[in-house]
């Protein structure tokens, strides 16, 4: 069986890397260091902007694609307008929305509502030779025409957009490019790592309801194993609050509006998610032989936790009082 454990894992390992190395190799069709191809996009005041025509007057271009709809665009666009008035006599900042379903009406709504003075409108089939993974995109076209930079992804944190823009209009730039930044990477890296996270965590418990003589399937069912046997009272249903209280906490932190008492309910509901983890932690630890430090670690590192508690030397004595 630990052979088997240990494949398992072998796979794991290899299967994040590919994810990782497979989010790095994916483009959008150009890379830092090649030339932008020329375009023309139509503007929300009736005009249109070309590519080469604004490299004649401007030392940078900052291509930045989005939607009316979309979150993270709505996130950056603050420090873009910051930035853009400070630096507009030497960059152009030209936004187009790459969805289908915008119109120009909706962008030129869009720019008054959010008050945003940089050029705005549809990206059309001028940028088709783009493979957009996702909005926003960003690219940086320095003087020569040339891929300084790309982001995929918004600039969230606030400085990061300025900081960028500082580097290419520099008196001391000397035409190098910056690495792509692909916040989609992070995402497959991420989703990998639950994914290998949540097999550990199914091995383990596997393992543990053998030991204490019920079935192993019951670890292929999340909330089975974590009411059965080892769980406080209420016939597991306390166990089930948990399970909400954790939905309940990443659905007011990450759809509401962030409001001070959004983030209160926030933390209120993962404490009461962390004290069950723990009492019941600490019950599945004794229950097998193990203390109250074991018992906080499995709170905190459930899969590993319970994947070495399944693999150690221990024994079933039955629930803990």
């Amino acid at each position: 069986m630990k052979k088997v454990i240990c494949l398992l894992l072998s796979v794991l390992i290899l299967t994040t890397m590919n994810c990782t190395a497979l989010a790095a190799s994916k483009g959008i069709g150009v890379e830092p260091g090649q030339a932008m191809p020329d375009f023309t996009v139509s503007l929300t005041d009736g005009t249109t902007a070309t590519l080469s025509e604004v490299l004649k007057e401007k030392d940078l271009v900052v291509l930045n694609i989005f939607a009316t709809w979309c979150g993270p665009c709505e996130i950056e666009f603050p420090d873009m307008e910051k930035v853009y008035e400070a630096n507009s006599d030497r960059m152009e900042i030209i936004s187009v929305s790459a969805d289908p379903d915008d119109t120009m009406e909706m962008v030129a709504d869009y720019k008054a509502s959010h008050a945003l003075s940089f050029p705005m409108g549809l990206a059309g089939d001028a940028l088709s030779f783009l493979n957009l993974s996702g909005y926003p995109t960003t690219i940086f076209v320095t003087r020569d025409g040339t891929v300084g930079f790309i982001k995929t992804g918004a600039f969230v944190e606030e400085g990061a957009f300025e900081e960028k823009v500082k580097i290419f209009l520099s008196a001391d730039y000397d035409g190098s490019t910056l690495p792509t930044e692909e916040a989609h990477s992070y995402i497959l890296q991420i989703l990998a790592l639950i994914v290998g996270a949540m097999v550990l965590l199914v091995i383990g418990r596997w393992r543990l309801f053998v030991k204490a003589g019920m079935p192993g399937w019951y670890s292929l069912i999340p909330v089975l194993s974590t009411y059965k046997e080892f769980a406080l009272g209420w016939k597991g249903w306390i166990s089930i609050l948990s399970i909400f209280c954790q939905i309940g906490s990443f659905v007011v932190l990450f759809l509401g509006s962030h409001a001070n008492w959004e983030i209160i309910c926030s933390l209120v509901l993962i404490i009461v998610y962390l004290v069950i983890r723990l009492l019941e932690s600490v019950k599945l630890a004794k229950a097998f032989g193990k203390g109250i430090v074991t018992g906080i670690l499995l709170t905190f590192f459930q899969s590993l936790g319970r994947l070495g508690l399944s693999l150690a030397k221990t024994e079933y004595s039955g629930p803990a009082a």
